[in-house]
Protein backbone atom coordinates (compact mmCIF):
# COMPACT_ATOMS: atom_id res chain seq x y z
CA UNK A 1 0.00 0.00 0.00
CA UNK A 2 1.21 3.48 -0.65
CA UNK A 3 -0.27 5.02 2.71
CA UNK A 4 -0.80 4.24 6.20
CA UNK A 5 -4.05 4.25 7.97
CA UNK A 6 -6.06 6.91 8.82
CA UNK A 7 -3.91 10.40 9.05
CA UNK A 8 -7.28 11.41 11.50
CA UNK A 9 -9.26 10.02 13.85
CA UNK A 10 -12.74 10.83 12.95
CA UNK A 11 -15.61 9.31 14.47
CA UNK A 12 -17.69 7.28 12.82
CA UNK A 13 -21.41 6.29 11.95
CA UNK A 14 -22.88 3.30 12.79
CA UNK A 15 -24.63 1.25 10.28
CA UNK A 16 -25.20 2.97 7.52
CA UNK A 17 -26.91 0.14 5.37
CA UNK A 18 -29.82 -1.90 7.56
CA UNK A 19 -29.63 -5.73 6.79
CA UNK A 20 -31.72 -6.97 4.08
CA UNK A 21 -35.13 -8.36 5.60
CA UNK A 22 -35.72 -11.89 4.39
CA UNK A 23 -38.79 -11.28 2.97
CA UNK A 24 -37.37 -10.88 -0.40
CA UNK A 25 -35.62 -14.61 -0.92
CA UNK A 26 -39.12 -15.79 0.92
CA UNK A 27 -40.81 -14.50 -2.75
CA UNK A 28 -37.58 -15.49 -4.99
CA UNK A 29 -37.20 -18.79 -3.23
CA UNK A 30 -33.44 -17.52 -3.42
CA UNK A 31 -31.67 -19.30 -0.44
CA UNK A 32 -28.32 -17.75 0.82
CA UNK A 33 -25.24 -19.67 0.39
CA UNK A 34 -22.99 -19.96 3.43
CA UNK A 35 -19.47 -19.17 2.01
CA UNK A 36 -16.42 -18.33 3.80
CA UNK A 37 -15.06 -15.43 1.76
CA UNK A 38 -11.95 -13.96 3.01
CA UNK A 39 -12.77 -10.13 2.75
CA UNK A 40 -9.29 -8.42 3.19
CA UNK A 41 -7.70 -10.94 0.85
CA UNK A 42 -10.75 -10.60 -2.49
CA UNK A 43 -10.93 -6.50 -1.74
CA UNK A 44 -6.62 -6.60 -1.82
CA UNK A 45 -6.36 -8.87 -4.99
CA UNK A 46 -8.73 -6.12 -6.46
CA UNK A 47 -6.48 -3.32 -5.36
CA UNK A 48 -3.41 -5.42 -6.56
CA UNK A 49 -4.73 -5.21 -9.95
CA UNK A 50 -6.09 -1.92 -10.22
CA UNK A 51 -2.70 -1.05 -8.86
CA UNK A 52 -0.74 -2.67 -11.68
CA UNK A 53 -2.98 -0.37 -14.39
CA UNK A 54 -0.69 3.04 -14.93
CA UNK A 55 -2.20 6.13 -15.93
CA UNK A 56 -2.50 6.59 -19.20
CA UNK A 57 0.24 9.14 -20.60
CA UNK A 58 0.33 11.66 -23.52
CA UNK A 59 0.78 9.10 -26.48
CA UNK A 60 -2.30 7.45 -25.13
CA UNK A 61 -4.77 6.03 -27.88
CA UNK A 62 -8.20 5.64 -28.01
CA UNK A 63 -7.44 1.39 -27.96
CA UNK A 64 -4.77 2.04 -24.80
CA UNK A 65 -7.90 3.72 -22.82
CA UNK A 66 -10.31 0.91 -23.75
CA UNK A 67 -7.86 -1.60 -22.59
CA UNK A 68 -7.45 -0.19 -18.98
CA UNK A 69 -10.89 0.59 -18.16
CA UNK A 70 -11.34 -3.47 -19.52
CA UNK A 71 -8.91 -4.87 -16.97
CA UNK A 72 -10.63 -2.42 -14.02
CA UNK A 73 -14.04 -2.99 -14.91
CA UNK A 74 -12.96 -6.89 -14.84
CA UNK A 75 -11.02 -6.75 -11.74
CA UNK A 76 -14.47 -4.61 -9.74
CA UNK A 77 -16.53 -7.75 -11.65
CA UNK A 78 -14.63 -10.91 -10.30
CA UNK A 79 -14.49 -8.84 -6.29
CA UNK A 80 -18.52 -8.35 -6.70
CA UNK A 81 -19.23 -11.93 -7.96
CA UNK A 82 -16.66 -13.53 -5.20
CA UNK A 83 -18.38 -11.50 -2.33
CA UNK A 84 -22.25 -12.37 -3.77
CA UNK A 85 -22.83 -8.95 -5.07
CA UNK A 86 -25.28 -8.57 -7.65
CA UNK A 87 -23.66 -5.66 -9.84
CA UNK A 88 -26.18 -5.60 -12.67
CA UNK A 89 -28.51 -3.74 -9.89
CA UNK A 90 -29.28 -0.38 -9.97
CA UNK A 91 -27.30 1.86 -7.62
CA UNK A 92 -30.78 2.94 -5.83
CA UNK A 93 -31.67 -0.47 -4.54
CA UNK A 94 -30.74 -1.87 -1.78
CA UNK A 95 -27.77 -4.31 -2.31
CA UNK A 96 -28.05 -7.88 -0.90
CA UNK A 97 -24.81 -9.86 -0.59
CA UNK A 98 -25.87 -13.53 -2.41
CA UNK A 99 -23.33 -14.97 0.35
CA UNK A 100 -23.60 -15.11 4.02
CA UNK A 101 -20.02 -13.80 4.61
CA UNK A 102 -18.69 -13.12 8.43
CA UNK A 103 -16.01 -10.71 8.88
CA UNK A 104 -12.59 -12.60 10.37
CA UNK A 105 -12.15 -10.30 12.81
CA UNK A 106 -11.88 -6.20 13.07
CA UNK A 107 -11.10 -5.82 9.55
CA UNK A 108 -12.87 -2.18 8.70
CA UNK A 109 -9.61 -0.51 8.96
CA UNK A 110 -7.52 -3.03 6.68
CA UNK A 111 -10.58 -3.21 4.16
CA UNK A 112 -11.58 0.98 4.17
CA UNK A 113 -7.89 1.54 3.70
CA UNK A 114 -7.35 -1.22 0.70
CA UNK A 115 -10.89 0.02 -1.19
CA UNK A 116 -9.99 3.80 -0.36
CA UNK A 117 -6.49 3.21 -2.43
CA UNK A 118 -8.35 1.36 -5.06
CA UNK A 119 -10.37 4.67 -5.40
CA UNK A 120 -7.51 6.30 -5.87
CA UNK A 121 -5.90 4.56 -8.30
CA UNK A 122 -8.85 4.45 -10.25
CA UNK A 123 -9.36 8.21 -9.75
CA UNK A 124 -5.62 9.06 -10.80
CA UNK A 125 -6.17 7.09 -14.19
CA UNK A 126 -9.42 8.57 -14.64
CA UNK A 127 -7.99 11.74 -14.52
CA UNK A 128 -5.26 10.87 -16.99
CA UNK A 129 -7.61 10.32 -19.69
CA UNK A 130 -8.22 13.17 -22.29
CA UNK A 131 -10.98 14.53 -22.61
CA UNK A 132 -11.50 13.41 -26.12
CA UNK A 133 -11.04 9.43 -25.40
CA UNK A 134 -14.00 10.24 -22.36
CA UNK A 135 -16.15 10.86 -24.65
CA UNK A 136 -15.80 7.82 -26.86
CA UNK A 137 -19.41 5.66 -26.60
CA UNK A 138 -16.74 2.66 -25.24
CA UNK A 139 -14.86 5.14 -22.75
CA UNK A 140 -18.40 6.37 -21.63
CA UNK A 141 -20.07 2.94 -21.17
CA UNK A 142 -16.59 1.89 -19.22
CA UNK A 143 -16.31 4.63 -17.20
CA UNK A 144 -19.89 4.23 -16.04
CA UNK A 145 -19.56 0.53 -15.35
CA UNK A 146 -16.46 1.23 -12.95
CA UNK A 147 -18.55 3.89 -11.00
CA UNK A 148 -21.60 1.33 -10.78
CA UNK A 149 -19.74 -1.33 -9.86
CA UNK A 150 -17.69 0.41 -6.90
CA UNK A 151 -20.85 2.14 -5.37
CA UNK A 152 -22.27 -1.61 -5.25
CA UNK A 153 -19.50 -3.14 -3.90
CA UNK A 154 -19.12 -0.39 -0.96
CA UNK A 155 -22.96 -0.26 -0.29
CA UNK A 156 -22.83 -4.50 -0.05
CA UNK A 157 -19.74 -4.92 2.35
CA UNK A 158 -21.26 -1.96 4.43
CA UNK A 159 -24.10 -4.60 5.37
CA UNK A 160 -21.49 -6.31 7.09
CA UNK A 161 -18.74 -3.83 7.97
CA UNK A 162 -20.78 -0.85 9.75
CA UNK A 163 -19.54 2.49 9.46
CA UNK A 164 -17.21 1.29 6.02
CA UNK A 165 -18.18 4.02 3.64
CA UNK A 166 -18.04 7.21 6.00
CA UNK A 167 -14.05 5.61 7.25
CA UNK A 168 -13.38 5.35 3.66
CA UNK A 169 -14.42 8.92 3.04
CA UNK A 170 -12.64 10.17 5.60
CA UNK A 171 -9.13 8.39 4.36
CA UNK A 172 -9.72 9.57 0.84
CA UNK A 173 -10.12 13.34 2.31
CA UNK A 174 -6.84 13.38 4.51
CA UNK A 175 -5.32 12.06 1.36
CA UNK A 176 -6.41 15.36 -0.34
CA UNK A 177 -8.36 13.16 -3.02
CA UNK A 178 -10.78 15.22 -5.38
CA UNK A 179 -12.57 12.48 -7.38
CA UNK A 180 -13.21 13.22 -10.80
CA UNK A 181 -17.31 13.96 -11.88
CA UNK A 182 -17.38 10.86 -14.04
CA UNK A 183 -17.44 9.01 -10.24
CA UNK A 184 -20.96 10.43 -9.82
CA UNK A 185 -22.65 7.48 -8.53
CA UNK A 186 -19.75 6.85 -6.07
CA UNK A 187 -19.49 10.40 -4.69
CA UNK A 188 -22.90 10.54 -4.51
CA UNK A 189 -22.74 7.86 -2.42
CA UNK A 190 -20.07 9.00 0.39
CA UNK A 191 -20.93 12.47 -0.08
CA UNK A 192 -24.25 11.48 1.26
CA UNK A 193 -22.86 9.97 4.44
CA UNK A 194 -20.07 12.73 5.07
CA UNK A 195 -22.29 15.92 4.43
CA UNK A 196 -22.03 19.28 2.65
CA UNK A 197 -18.84 20.37 4.68
CA UNK A 198 -16.50 17.36 3.97
CA UNK A 199 -18.14 16.21 0.83
CA UNK A 200 -17.54 19.24 -0.72
CA UNK A 201 -13.90 18.54 0.15
CA UNK A 202 -14.18 15.00 -1.83
CA UNK A 203 -15.76 16.94 -4.76
CA UNK A 204 -13.35 20.07 -5.26
CA UNK A 205 -16.24 22.23 -4.28
CA UNK A 206 -16.52 25.38 -2.53
CA UNK A 207 -19.72 26.03 -0.01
Amino acid sequence: MRFSSLLFALPLLGSVFAAPAPAPFAETGLTLEKRDVDVVQTVQELANTVHGCQPLGAGQTEVDVEATLTIIVGALEKCGNTLGIDLSLSVDVDVVLGAVIAPHGDIKNQVANILAQVILDINVIIKSIKAEHKKKPKCVALLARIDVCLTLILKGLSTIIAGLIFLIGTILISLGVILDGVLAFLLKLIIGLLGNLLGAILCGCIL
